[in-house]
């Protein structure tokens, strides 16, 4: 059944409501059954008066309905249009038994009474829902049965077999029955009704079964007692107290979150309730046997046919519960296979963070076997600085403050490797809202985490060229423009002055030439630099003895040491190398004076060769302060990405390091710098010997002249 949806009405009206007819009705009770007052003002008291709680009844059922939507609307017009037929036909019977001083039995009041009973069953029929499947609706048309064998059985008991038994015609015991037997059939309506509300719908139900009950209670009052000739009017209350008490359901005021509440489990009771009327059936027997009595043939045959519902039903509840069972355990083990199959780890937690159980997902990413996870927590898998903040996430989620949690972190696996997981955890509550445990899934991210790091060291690294190609951008226009200034220095001081000496020109043409040379030398190696680039320079391969190359070189800078003390230091038996003398002599000069420009004066630079590693090694050692801050080992790497980047081989390396870096590749070797603790470097490189000259041919075979 779901909730008839009645717009907010408020609680303060309906608690002054209630207490109104709380106190109509002791007034009522009083007046008519002490009685206060003449038989007739009594009399009319007792008919208006229930004429009047009908038609209040109806009126309430109208505004409800005004004020619903769709099938709750109908629902309220019936009960309304129930209780306003039940009025007219006491209007009816208030004219005859006040006015004409007549109570005829059956009257035309009969038609009134009579109608309200289909019209309630079918307002209450509106406030369902269909069943949903074949066994229950099985299920709930056989309660309905039972409902009503038994409230007969009860009835039957109470009073209705004298009321079929008395004296009267047919149609006085026909309609004399109608009234309880519609009463039942009402009953069991309602009762199956409160059996499928929701709790957020009890009170609006129980006010329909208390006042429909009252109704009953009088409707088989009237019934027995017209029979036997003794009836008495404070039975009327009943039908007051009852049409106030449907107007006072049609009141209840409706909460915002009604709704919802149709999806929540009915409780107990409810589905107990149509059991308590099969247990008053058998109340009433134990009754009546105990007090010498019998049941007669009728109520037999009532009592076989509920045992044997009551059998049917029990069979096909157990039919259902082993539906229930074999499809509950299909689930499991299907619930149980996905999680033994799943990716990524699972485990069940409890409040003190010991694992309870855990999938072959988890014992595979922490690589632990699962029966050594049982048991122990989850902790221990987590990295010290991790352990506060992690037990304070799950520390909210306890307090309900949070609904799930999830975060990133490095674990320690069992066998003290890390790795990478992202992890979330969901509290699982009972129905009554206690922590059991929390569900944590644990996926590695450790590839997501190398990827982050990896792109961020390339930002890095893109910036540093980036600044790099700007120092270079820079070194190279000063050289130039500083170039041009003595050039157009020099041949402004030849044009414009008078008397110059032809030793004075000479002297300036020479500044002019020099640094002519000076620009056209630095042309030379940019474009020998993207030759090499480019792939287009040329080796002329033969042994190289590099010793020869280094003696002709320090003889070359001797001249040139601005104050610094060079040390030559070479090895005696210094294996050949194979490749280009006069590129390699090249490398050897830019090493040497790449030093001298940054030792200070009277520093030391040592030249050296050396085999290491099977390589052959030439080093240049000095005691400046720093070597270019853009001849990066960095920059050199093989692991780096950009290593085959040309604007990184030229922008990060400048123009003379940037020839010699490539010369060496092209040779087979690597060249590098060692920047020492104190103050100084150590910039190097190695070649492989000439017996390696097998793998090198292969490189220079297409560079060749």
């Amino acid at each position: 059944m779901s909730l008839p949806s009645v717009r907010p009405y408020g609680w303060k009206a309906f608690g002054v409501a209630a207490a109104a007819v709380a106190a109509t009705t002791l007034a009522f009770a009083l007046i008519v059954g002490l009685p206060l007052g003449s038989p007739h003002f009594v009399t009319a008291l007792d008919d208006i008066g229930e004429a009047l709680a009908a038609l209040i009844a109806a009126g309430a059922c109208a505004w409800a309905a005004s004020r619903s939507d769709s099938q709750f609307q109908r629902a309220w017009a019936l009960l309304g249009a129930s209780a306003a037929a039940w009025c007219l036909g006491q209007v009816v019977w208030t004219v005859d038994e006040v006015v004409l001083g007549v109570a005829p039995f059956p009257s035309v009041a009969d038609v009134g009474f009579l109608a309200a009973v289909p019209l309630a069953i079918a307002g209450l029929l509106s406030f369902w829902t269909a069943p949903r499947g074949t066994a229950e609706r099985w299920h709930l048309w056989l309660d309905g049965v039972n409902i009503v064998l038994a409230l007969t059985f009860t009835g039957w008991a109470l009073g209705l077999q004298q009321v079929w038994l008395s004296g009267g015609s047919l149609a006085e015991r026909a309609i004399g029955l109608a009234y309880p037997v519609g009463d039942i059939l009402i009953a069991t309506v309602l009762v199956l009704g409160i059996r499928r509300a929701t709790r957020y719908q009890h009170g609006r139900m129980l006010l329909l079964l208390g006042g429909l009950a009252a109704i009953s209670i009088s409707d088989s009052a009237f019934a027995y007692m017209t029979t036997n000739g003794t009836y008495l009017n404070v039975f009327d209350t009943g039908w007051v107290v009852g049409y106030l008490m449907i107007g006072l359901a049609a009141l209840w005021p409706a909460r915002p979150n009604d709704r919802v509440a149709d999806r929540l489990p009915i409780d107990l009771w409810q589905i107990a309730l149509p059991w308590t009327v099969i247990v008053a059936a058998a109340t009433t027997a134990l009754v009546v046997v105990l007090r010498g009595g019998r049941t007669d043939q009728f109520q037999t045959e009532l009592a076989v046919a509920m045992a044997a519902l009551l059998i049917v039903s029990e069979v096909l509840t157990h039919i259902d519960s082993l539906s229930m069972v074999v499809t509950s355990r299909r689930s499991e083990a299907m619930l149980a296979e996905v999680i033994a199959q799943a990716p990524i780890g699972i485990a069940r937690v409890d409040r003190t963070f010991k694992i309870i159980d855990a999938n072959p997902g988890m014992a595979q990413l922490l690589r632990d076997p699962t029966d050594v996870m049982v048991g122990s927590t989850i902790a221990r898998y987590l990295r010290t600085d991790d352990r506060a903040l992690a037990y304070e996430k799950i520390g909210a989620l306890m307090s309900e403050s949070v609904a799930g949690i999830q975060a990133d972190n490095l674990m320690i696996r069992a066998d003290a490797t890390e790795v990478w997981v992202h992890w979330t955890s969901t509290a699982v509550r009972s129905s009554t809202g206690e922590l059991e445990y929390f569900l944590t899934t644990l996926e590695d991210v450790t590839a997501t985490h190398e990827a982050e790091e990896s792109a961020e060291a390339n930002l890095v690294m893109l910036e540093r060229l980036n600044e790099l190609k700007s120092e270079f951008l820079q070194g190279v226009t000063y050289e130039f423009k500083t170039a041009l200034m003595e050039i157009n220095g020099s041949s402004e001081l030849i044009r414009d002055g008078d008397g110059l000496e032809a030793s004075e020109v000479k002297a300036l043409a020479g500044d002019i030439y020099k640094n002519g040379a000076r620009l056209d030398r630095m042309i030379t190696e940019m474009l020998d630099l993207d030759r090499i680039e480019t792939g287009r320079g040329s080796l002329s391969i033969a042994p190289v003895d590099l010793n020869a190359i280094i003696a002709r070189e320090v003889q070359g800078v001797r001249a040139n040491l601005d104050g610094a003390v060079l040390s030559v230091n070479l090895k005696a038996s210094l294996p050949a190398v194979v490749g280009d003398a006069t590129k390699l002599s090249e490398v050897v000069r830019t090493l040497l004076r790449n030093a001298i420009k940054y030792s200070p004066d009277g520093g030391l630079i040592v030249i050296a060769s050396a085999t290491h590693d099977g390589q052959v090694r030439v080093s240049v050692k000095d005691e400046g302060l720093a070597v270019r801050a853009d001849f990066d080992n960095r920059l050199f790497g093989e692991g780096d990405l950009y290593t085959n980047n040309p604007i990184r081989k030229v922008v990060g390396t400048g123009l003379g390091l940037g020839i010699a870096r490539q010369i060496v590749e092209m040779h087979g070797g690597q060249i590098g710098v060692d920047h020492l603790e104190g103050v100084g470097s150590i910039s190097h490189f190695t070649l492989p010997p000439a017996k390696s000259i097998s793998r090198l041919e292969p490189e220079a075979a297409g560079l060749v002249a």
